[in-house]
């Protein structure tokens, strides 16, 4: 009879042995694209979603807006990168709060969470 501990420790070997398969069989290329083909790929044609043009304005349901290049290059910066998230939350508060003048800010995911921290900042 198979002993739990044993069936344990033996799945735990199952991610190696899956990641040497598939990628032996696989190849690297349907794992994981390699920056050429990632430019050339339409995701939302493979998804089967339709673009459009925005003409009514600014809407999360539409996708919100388009980023700047200065946006998307600033995430392409900070995804290859590792850093410590509340140091990195610290210093953009400072700097924000730098730059228009007040006593503190916070970058927040949107406008209920900066109702929630605002009302945690004022309760505590």
């Amino acid at each position: 009879m198979l002993k739990r501990r044993a069936l344990i420790k033996g799945l735990s070997t199952m991610p190696l042995i899956g990641g040497a398969f598939t990628t032996s069989l696989i190849g690297r290329s349907l794992i994981q694209p390699s920056p050429d083909e990632m430019v050339n790929r339409d995701y939302f044609k493979e998804l089967g979603v339709r673009t459009f043009i925005n003409a009514a304005g600014t809407y999360t349901a539409l996708t919100g807006c388009l980023m700047p290049e200065e946006v998307t290059n600033a995430i392409k910066y900070a995804s290859l990168q590792y850093v410590n998230l509340v140091e990195l939350q610290d210093r953009v508060g400072e700097r924000i709060a730098e730059m228009v003048k007040c006593e503190g800010a916070m970058v927040t995911a949107g406008a209920a969470s900066a109702i929630t921290l605002g009302t945690a900042g004022v309760l505590s």
